[in-house]
C-alpha cells in the first residue's frame, strides 16, 4: 500500500509544473458500466453488470499534447443470481494519461491513454462476506477519447475503457480461477 501512495505522489508531483499553463480543473460525472466475467464455472449463478455512477474532479494542461490526472469516486462489480456471490465494489480512482487533442474552436476531439491506480473503499457481498486475500489497491491501464465544445464553454463529454490488471481473487469451490474488472465510463465534465 505505501509503495502505490509514493507512486501516485510521484505522479501527482511530476504533473504540477503542467499546473501553472493548465487549461483548467474541471468536474466530472456519469454512468460507470461494469463488466461481467465469463461465467466458466468461476462464480456461481447467473451474472449481470453492476452499473453505477461515477463523479469527481479533473486537472489537464493545455495544447495538443498534455497530460492530465483525474480523481473519481466509481462504482462497479457484479451482481448473481446466488445469494452472496455478488460482489458491488467502490473506489477512488486516479487515472493519470497522455491526452491529445485537435484543437479547434467550436470542437475539440481529444483521445488519452494511461494508468491508473484504484483504491477500494468499500465492497458489498449482498450479505456474504467479500473474498478475503485480495488487493485493496488495483491497478489498470485507461484509454479513453471525447470532444470537447467549444461553444458551450467548458463542456465536455467522454468514454473511456478501464482494463483491470490485478487478480481479485474471486476463486469459488468449483474453479480456481480468477477475475480482473472491467468497466466502460460514459461522463460529461465542465472545465473552470
Amino acid at each position: 500500500m505505501k509503495r502505490s501512495l509514493i507512486a501516485m505522489a510521484i505522479a501527482a508531483v511530476s504533473i504540477m509544473p503542467m499546473t501553472a499553463s493548465a487549461q483548467g480543473i474541471g468536474i466530472l460525472g456519469g454512468l460507470s458500466y461494469g463488466s461481467v466475467p465469463n461465467n466458466n464455472g468461476v462464480l456461481p449463478g447467473t451474472l449481470k453488470a453492476n452499473s453505477g455512477f461515477a463523479i469527481g474532479l479533473g486537472l489537464e494542461g493545455g495544447g495538443p499534447i498534455s497530460f492530465g490526472i483525474n480523481g473519481l469516486y466509481s462504482q462497479r462489480g457484479f451482481t448473481s443470481t446466488t445469494a452472496g456471490a455478488s460482489q458491488k465494489l467502490s473506489y477512488i480512482d486516479i487515472p493519470v494519461y497522455l491526452k491529445l487533442s485537435i484543437p479547434n474552436p467550436v470542437l475539440t476531439p481529444f483521445a488519452f491513454v494511461g494508468p491508473q491506480g484504484s483504491f477500494e473503499m468499500n465492497c458489498d457481498a449482498d450479505g456474504g462476506t467479500c473474498p478475503s486475500g485480495r488487493d485493496k489497491v488495483t491497478y489498470a491501464g485507461v484509454i479513453g477519447g471525447g470532444v470537447k465544445f467549444g461553444m458551450l464553454g467548458g463542456l465536455s463529454v467522454q468514454g473511456r475503457y478501464v482494463y483491470g490488471l490485478n487478480n481479485l481473487n474471486l476463486s469459488t469451490v468449483s474453479n480456481a480461477g480468477n477475475y480482473h474488472q472491467r468497466s466502460f465510463l460514459l461522463l460529461a465534465g465542465i472545465g473552470f
